[in-house]
């Protein structure tokens, strides 16, 4: 395939310019799920925001820049960590558990149950498929070692796919046939993929727009706003109904709302790339500009988007010609050449592992050390573990043939403290040493302190008394243990005696589930309590997910309570909080009243650096238990 220069950096500057276009017009209505109409002079607001969705594809460029073909997960996230303090949602936990030593792809599936589905990665497409022109395979091959930073497989899919078409659209300029042709990036059988099809069906079938997001929604939709698995759908829902006219697809993908920046962007940026930056019309051109905003702490020498036309075109023709993919690029100028460190293999280390990457005291976790790159004499790899852990093997060899090693990580039995963090290094003795730092999360450890219930009803409450054959009963507002000042030592010695078995509730993945104690059914109510050692005193946020009701202690006070019955979040409650130096306690009276129970609990940083938001800090990860 050959393709002009001149043309290529067009379409690429294109794309670009209609990704600015997309997430300024969206940014306004981010959140918003009703149907969404807009008068054609209140498109623009006064001032260009900075959009995530293109951010974190600046910052990938300087990764390209730097490491060429030759980089990988490790190498994005550490260039996160470094440039980009966004910590919402997804990106939140990546950086959390990246922090704890929790490398892709488990840095975007632990604790990430709820956003892992998140449209924070099929945002991120268009710089792999810009930079792999007529590559399609390998634009969905780097987008995979994005994608999985904060995703799973549905998200990350989506990122694949988006990335491939834009890759083929240099070639191809018809969106419909480019989704054809690489839907089967989406993992088939999944919400994603068949609420895609969906949207093409319905517009097959002539319905209109609102009666076709109507359909999506209602055959497998979810009211989390920023999901993948309902806004890849409306994107496409944006360029069906939109044509290869840029106005018409924003107007369709804003009207469906939910998350509007994302689906705007990623549609415009489809027809821009098409039209290239000379056909899209100066009506949608002019209010953008040329500026490039950002909100991250990395920002490029020249703060515009021609700029970053032109060094995303020079990767493009440069990995073309390294990669030899096939593609011409004629007429294209000299290009200064990547450096040494780009275009020669080089070894690294990765790191997966065979369960949850947690663990609470006396358990196992099994890591799997991954070598790639030129390694062809038999070399050592030692495992270096913190305190009272244990590797096996602790040293062993590796070579050309032997490739993978797996290692199981024993945890101490009896420590006094349980750090959140606990960092291992895989070391690989060549010259110099290849070394990669890797963690396993220490669980948080609740004591059990009973599970209460009213056997018997109200008698001045005639439903209970119907219903007493069946039913248990429990209120919130009824003390079953003395509370604030519960004796947790009689309770917890009690209650292990009761169950047989140390009544410890362990917390992976911020959850705190009693059912690994218990499997009482019908409505009851539990307490539990935890010892948090924070490092030094400090303001905190804790973070509530609940679907029942439940009353929070710390250190004595009431922190919070909540009656109610509702569909579970992580962000459902949020309380600021006064961490105190050294031990803090936690009283948790947690009620069940519905077929299932789910609660989460975790702890996020509260410096105002960013805001007074709890979304806009990190979660803490320099916390510790103190063992029961």
């Amino acid at each position: 395939m050959k393709l002009s220069y001149a043309r290529y950096l067009d379409q690429v500057l294109g794309g670009w310019i209609g990704k600015s276009i997309g997430g300024t017009v969206g940014a306004r209505f981010e959140g918003y799920k009703g149907w969404i109409e807009l008068a054609t002079d209140a498109m623009f607001p006064d001032r260009i925001p900075p959009n995530d969705d293109l951010d974190l594809q600046v910052l990938w460029l300087k990764v390209l820049e730097k490491r060429g073909a030759t980089l990988t997960s490790h190498d994005l996230a550490e260039a996160w960590l470094e440039g980009c303090w966004y910590p919402f949602n997804e990106y939140g936990i990546f950086r959390r558990n990246y922090r704890l030593g929790i490398h892709p792809p488990w840095s975007g599936r632990f604790t990430n149950q709820f956003w892992e589905t998140g449209m924070g990665c099929p945002i991120r497409s268009e710089i792999w498929g810009y930079v792999f022109p007529g590559a399609p395979d390998l634009a969905a091959q780097y987008a995979r070692r994005d994608g999985i930073l904060d995703h799973t497989a549905e998200s990350v899919g989506g990122e694949r796919m988006f990335a491939a078409m834009a890759s083929m659209a240099f070639f191809v300029p018809d969106v419909r046939r480019l989704a054809s042709m690489f839907i089967h990036y989406l993992p088939e059988g999944t919400p994603i993929e068949r609420l895609t099809r969906v949207a093409f069906e319905a517009f097959d079938a002539g319905a209109s727009l609102r009666d076709a997001r109507d359909r999506v929604l209602a055959i497998a939709g979810n009211p989390e706003a920023c999901d993948a698995r309902t806004n890849v759908p409306f994107t496409f829902l944006g360029l069906l109904y939109g044509g290869n006219d840029l106005e018409k697809t924003l107007r369709s993908a804003l009207a469906c709302g939910y998350d509007t920046d994302c689906t705007l962007a990623t549609a415009a940026a489809f027809i821009g790339q098409i039209l290239g930056a000379s056909g899209i019309p100066k009506v949608l051109k002019s209010p953008i500009g040329d500026e490039l905003v950002m909100g991250i702490e990395y920002h490029r020498e020249e703060m515009t988007l021609s700029a970053l036309a032109r060094d995303t075109a020079r990767m493009g023709v440069l990995l073309s010609q390294n990669l030899q993919t096939g593609v011409v690029l004629h007429d294209a100028p000299t290009l200064a050449p990547l450096p040494a460190a780009a275009q020669a293999p080089r070894i690294h280390l990765t790191v997966d592992y065979g369960g949850l990457p947690a663990a609470a005291p006396g358990e196992a976790v099994q890591a799997i050390i991954g070598i790639e790159g030129p390694l062809s004499e038999q070399t050592p790899l030692v495992i270096e573990s913190p305190p009272g852990w244990t590797a096996v093997p602790d040293r062993t060899v590796v070579g050309r043939r032997r490739r993978m090693v797996s290692v199981t990580l024993h945890a101490p039995e009896q420590p006094v403290t349980w750090p959140q963090r606990n960092l291992f290094t895989a070391r690989l003795e060549t010259a110099p040493p290849t070394e990669v730092t890797f963690g396993v999360g220490g669980a948080g450890l609740w004591q059990f302190l009973g599970v209460y219930y009213d056997p018997l009803p109200e008698e001045d409450n005639p439903k209970q008394q119907q219903r007493s054959f069946n039913h248990h009963f429990v209120a919130l507002d009824r003390s079953y243990l003395p509370e604030p000042d519960v004796d947790v030592d009689k309770a917890f010695t009690a209650w292990s005696l009761k169950l047989g078995r140390p009544a410890v509730v362990a917390s992976y993945e911020h959850e705190v589930d009693p059912t690994r104690l218990i499997g009482l059914t019908g409505a009851y109510c539990c307490y539990l309590t935890r010892t948090v050692i924070a490092p030094d005193a400090r303001e905190a946020h804790i973070v509530v997910g609940n679907n029942d009701g439940f009353r929070l202690y710390l250190n004595g006070e009431k922190v919070g309570e909540e009656n109610e019955v509702t569909m579970w979040s992580p962000f459902n409650n949020v309380y600021r909080v006064q961490l105190e130096a050294g031990e803090n306690t936690l009283l948790l009276k947690l009620l069940k009243r519905r077929d299932g129970l789910r609660f989460t609990l975790g702890f996020r940083a509260a410096t105002g650096t960013w805001g007074t938001h709890h979304n806009s800090e990190d979660w803490l990860v320099d916390l510790a238990d103190s063992v029961p």
